[in-house]
């Protein structure tokens, strides 16, 4: 018989973990399309994973690695949280509903590093340990678990190399700002535009409005920018809805190809531009194994275990000459998960 089976609620122990995972477990029910979670055994720990969004492609891939874990350490998945991600309010929410329901431990990417501060010390207050993840939150390390993420200022240094060779090291260049107070997308930019100064300092960069993680947002303001700065010779989007929005951008202005657009994360249309040369490239980082980590995190910290505080999950820049590069394969997600 499953030894998790016994496992009851907050009541995690460091042998039961090391004979499940010696011994294995049975198979659970799939996940439906609408957001529920395989089912775990009765009585089995819950942890609460809460994405900025539940919308944009990488956020499933969160979910899928998440649920990879919750199978192989015998916990069940509580997978929610708010539809945009300009909900913030929505997200606090949804995190207040998990202390309220007693989960046994909550993996939150913050939406805002500032507005989300009290809501996790409140979990902490509970008993609830949090891990982090994807994107950082103004507080010390001893208030959660583990920070489980991209080295997002590595990515947008890899963008800024890619953007300098590509340009020959001149011409303006618009960065598509994604949101206020998002700590990852910052760091992507900080790190863009650092990079720029450091290494390229005849790129001209010019800052676009916020995009708000919404691909209509980006493409009005990625129009705009490029109305404002006809001479623009390159873009760069620091997610996906940016990635998207610029990529029509050009498209609308019959620029492709001539206006150089690197983007950050991976849907199949944006391989797709990739492959066709509309698109110059991706960086590219590892959602599912944000997810898995995160969960192991708390598992490992029931059982006993000190997770690291930081969890890097690495990040590569997508080619179309480099695609099939071990280092790119390992992070490509199969065609037709990233719709």
């Amino acid at each position: 018989m499953r030894l998790d089976c016994f496992l009851t609620r907050r009541s995690f122990v460091p042998l039961a973990f090391a004979v499940l995972v010696a011994a294995g477990c049975g198979e659970p029910k799939k996940s439906a399309d609408s957001g529920s979670t395989p089912t775990a055994p009765a009585g089995a720990p819950t942890i609460a994973v809460i994405p900025k969004g539940l919308t944009h492609v990488f956020w499933q891939s969160v979910k899928m690695g998440a649920e990879k874990a919750g199978t192989e350490f015998g916990v069940q998945i509580k997978w929610d949280g708010p539809q945009r991600e300009s909900d913030t309010s929505g997200q606090i929410t949804v995190v207040e509903n998990s202390i309220t329901s007693k989960v046994d431990g909550i993996v939150l990417a913050p939406l805002d590093k500032a507005a989300l501060v009290n809501v996790v010390k409140k979990a902490k207050n509970a008993s609830i340990p949090v891990a982090i993840f994807d994107s950082a939150i103004d507080l010390p390390d001893s208030e959660y678990l583990s920070y489980v993420a991209t080295d997002n200022k590595k990515g947008g240094q890899l963008a800024a190399d890619r953007m300098g060779e590509i340009l020959g090291g001149k011409g303006t260049v618009v960065l598509v700002l994604n949101q206020a107070n998002s700590a990852s997308t910052m760091d992507r930019e900080e790190g863009f535009e650092s990079r720029l100064k450091e290494k390229f300092p005849q790129i001209k960069l010019v800052r676009s409005n916020y995009c708000n993680s919404d691909r209509a947002t980006a493409l009005k303001v990625i129009e705009d920018a490029l109305t404002a700065n006809p001479d623009a010779a390159g873009v760069f989007g620091s997610c996906e809805p940016s990635a998207v929005g610029a990529l029509q951008a050009i498209k609308n202005r019959n620029l492709a190809g001539k206006v150089k657009v690197i983007g950050f994360d991976i849907t199949d249309q944006l391989e797709d531009a990739v492959v066709a040369g509309t698109l110059d490239s991706l960086v590219i980082q590892n959602p599912e194994k944000m997810g898995y980590e995160g969960v192991k995190a708390i598992v490992d910290a029931k059982a006993g275990k000190a997770p690291a505080k930081v969890i890097d999950t690495g990040v590569v820049l997508m080619t179309k000459d480099n695609m099939e590069a071990p280092d790119v394969k390992a992070v490509r997600p199969p065609r037709g998960k990233m719709n």
